[in-house]
């Protein structure tokens, strides 16, 4: 499965990175929305994108997409939400929920 990271964080892109390549699928790193094209999930970092969440799910299935925020920005947690991406996930989460969402998204 192709698996785009929207981040500007290379840390965050490499956690993403080893999880998904060790279950088998390629992530790539994309750092705007005009990079992204059309992965079969998109995974967005929050604490790192210079667009808003809006613009985000204007722009890409917010179904085929997953949002981790630091738990402080609840902004990110309710207007993802509002905008129909269901799958908003504390950034400190990723080890945990990442595993899971990826076997979710493949089945």
């Amino acid at each position: 499965m192709d698996v785009c990271v929207l981040s500007g964080d290379l840390m965050f892109f490499t956690a993403v990175e080893g999880i998904a390549g060790a279950m088998g699928h390629r992530a790539r790193q994309a750092e705007s929305l005009g990079e992204v094209g059309q992965p079969a999930l998109l995974i967005a970092d929050f604490a790192s994108m210079t667009t808003d969440i809006a613009g985000l799910a204007a722009a890409f299935d917010p179904l085929r997409t997953i949002v981790f925020a630091p738990h402080v920005q609840v902004e990110a947690f309710t207007g993802a939400r509002a905008h129909g991406i269901a799958g908003v996930f504390r950034r400190g989460a990723l080890a945990t929920e990442l595993p899971r969402l990826l076997a979710e998204y493949t089945a």
